[in-house]
């Protein structure tokens, strides 16, 4: 063996069929606390504790000579003094004069599994983490809320002039509370949406759901923000149609995307919902004529607290309302998807299960 070989930073051993050693290097003799004669021409046994002796003669041998090689499998040898050290190895089989030799290369593992343990401890210590933003959103969200919906009730009283007229200044600085205040506590309620859907302690009831009464539900609800927007409005959407959904989440995945279709479309655009069926699920698209957004960061408009700036479009929210509708969607076995034409907008697509017999009425099954 050359001396490169022979002192190279990982451990070399040949042995041949009938597991006799032919040859080991210095390094891994080192590992080993061994000295040469103690290995060569000895049963390649002798460096495997008895647990490595039944993995190398039931899978790391057999699977080296039926494919010729292995890759990266961990074998575990044994020292002198009886102490387990764990290598990644890989080997290959080498015909010759004097029959076929098994080369293996072996990587000890003990710099890789301080590396692993310490992986393993910042997970845990992100996980705690996001458990504490959890309760610490929700617990901000609740708080105040309180005090919000005080703000509103108190305002509501106000607007109706319960303790009297309000000159057209009056009214409009409580018109512009009041606006504030249900801006507000959209925020809030998204915040604490998230927080559970982050904790997993949202459940779905899961029934069939007949897409176009979910849609006459989103669409007199954002009619007004759209008659405000100046913007057009068309729905394609055949009244069969029926998904496997929870109806109080699909009106809300269905508002999260159209009120950002609003927002981000221009005065005198349109915004457009089509449903349609795809073999054994239902889809539904939210379009709008907008500025679109940039390919680059499809990826990211899921992402919780991530907005993406579109020319002008009016900033609101959080950042939740997509990251939301995702986890939602996920959650009645469905996904989300976007597309956009930077210049020409965006659509996104809603995929859910679709009723396998919509005319049977079968009872609402608990998920979450």
């Amino acid at each position: 063996m050359n001396a490169s070989l022979d002192h190279a930073p990982c451990g070399y051993l040949v042995f041949d069929d009938d597991g006799r050693i032919h040859d080991i290097n210095a390094t891994l003799l080192a590992r080993l606390d061994l000295a040469r004669d103690e290995a060569v021409d000895h049963p390649v046994d002798v460096l495997l504790p008895p647990a490595g002796k039944v993995f190398h003669q039931t899978h790391f041998f057999p699977l080296l000579r039926m494919n010729g090689h292995v890759d990266e499998i961990f074998l575990t040898l044994r020292t002198r003094s009886g102490v387990d050290l764990p290598f990644l190895t890989s080997a290959v089989r080498r015909p010759g004069d004097e029959g076929t030799r098994n080369e293996c290369a072996l990587l000890p593992m003990n710099q890789r599994r301080r590396y692993e343990d310490e992986i393993l401890k910042a997970q845990r210590a992100a996980e705690r983490a996001n458990r504490a933003k959890a309760k610490f959103l929700s617990m901000m969200s609740h708080d105040l809320r309180t005090p919000l919906q005080t703000i509103t009730a108190t305002t509501t009283v106000l607007a109706h002039e319960v303790h009297g007229p309000l000159s057209p200044g009056q009214r409009e600085d409580v018109n512009r509370i009041e606006r504030a205040s249900g801006e507000l506590l959209r925020l809030l309620t998204d915040i604490l949406e998230f927080s559970r859907l982050d904790s997993g302690r949202v459940r779905t009831r899961i029934k069939d759901v007949q897409l176009s009464a979910a849609l006459d539900r989103a669409e007199a609800l954002i009619r007004p923000q759209i008659d405000n927007a100046g913007l057009g409005y068309e729905r394609r959407c055949n009244a069969s149609l029926v998904a496997r959904a929870d109806s109080d989440r699909l009106q809300q995945i269905l508002l999260n995307l159209l009120t950002n279709a609003i927002k981000f479309t221009p005065r005198g655009g349109r915004v457009s919902v089509d449903a349609g069926r795809d073999n054994g699920h239902v889809l539904m698209q939210v379009t709008d004529n907008g500025p679109g957004i940039p390919a680059d960061r499809l990826d990211e408009i899921f992402e919780p607290f991530v907005q993406i700036d579109r020319d002008d479009a009016q900033r609101k929210g959080v950042g939740l309302g997509l990251a939301i509708s995702r986890e939602l969607v996920r959650a009645m076995d469905g996904e989300i998807l976007a597309s956009s034409e930077p210049g020409r907008g965006a659509t996104f697509t809603v995929q859910l299960p679709a009723a396998l017999h919509p005319r049977e009425a079968p009872g609402a099954s608990l998920r979450g």
